[in-house]
This record gives C-alpha cells, structure tokens and sequence, in this order.
C-alpha cells in the first residue's frame, strides 16, 4: 500500500509530465539527473498532520514543490518563467492543490550552473489514523 503523500506526488508529476519546455524530463526525486536539462522535480515535503475531532480522522496539510531546473544562460530568466507559466496552467486544474509560493534562484552546488524555480503548493486532505494510504 503506497502513502497518501506518494499517490498525491505521482498525480501532480502525471500532471506537469508533457509540459513544451520539459516535456517528459519530470522526475518524483531530489536526485538532479543534470544530463536531461530543463527539468521538472516533483518532491512532497513537509506536512503538518491535525488530529480531527470525529473518531480517527486527520487533517492533513502537505507541501508539494514542482521544481524547474534549466541551463545556465543568457536567457536563464525567461526560460525559468516559462516553465513557472507552463507548470501554473496545468496545474491550475487540480483544485485540491493552492499555489502559495514561487522561490528563484541558482543552484551551485551541481556540476553545471543551474537555475532553478520552485512553486509551491499546499494540498489538504483526510486520511484515519490507521489507514494512510486511504484519502477520505
């Protein structure tokens, strides 16, 4: 039985997959494959975990990152603000998942200069306590 949080991660990298720039490049990992520049990462983070006040039910609030990576070059910037583009409208049909923030930034710490944009979303859900592979 796969977790909530990994059903909730393989549909939203289902929905970036296909995407102009990134096309099939989406990746359900932290791991950079650098090769296959531009790039989307899908990871599930943090998730704050409430205890309902019916029976066994939580509430749970998960943050999900759609990370874009792209070659460092002259036109880093418009690339990295299309795939945000890209990613927000596909993403705009899955209700259940609120954009609530866009981090930029370069990325040294791989072997190429790397540019990256993160969008952040937070997805609310239900699972009981002893069935986490279940959204209620």
């Amino acid at each position: 039985m796969s977790h909530a949080r990994q059903q909730i991660r393989e549909a939203l990298a289902a929905r970036v997959t296909g995407l102009t720039t990134c096309g099939t490049r989406v990746f359900q990992s932290r791991m950079v494959p650098q090769e296959t520049l531009p790039l989307l990462l899908v990871t599930t983070n943090d998730e704050e975990i409430n205890p309902g006040t019916i029976g066994d039910i939580y509430e749970r609030v998960l943050s999900v990152s759609v990370i874009g990576l792209a070659k460092a070059t002259a036109n880093l910037d418009d690339t990295l603000d299309t795939i945000a583009a890209e990613v927000e409208v596909a993403m705009s049909a899955e209700y259940w998942a609120e954009l609530v923030a866009i981090n930029v930034g370069f990325d040294e710490t791989l072997e190429k200069p790397v540019g990256r944009i993160e969008l952040v979303y937070r997805v609310t859900y239900r699972t009981a306590s002893s069935v986490p592979g279940t959204i209620l």
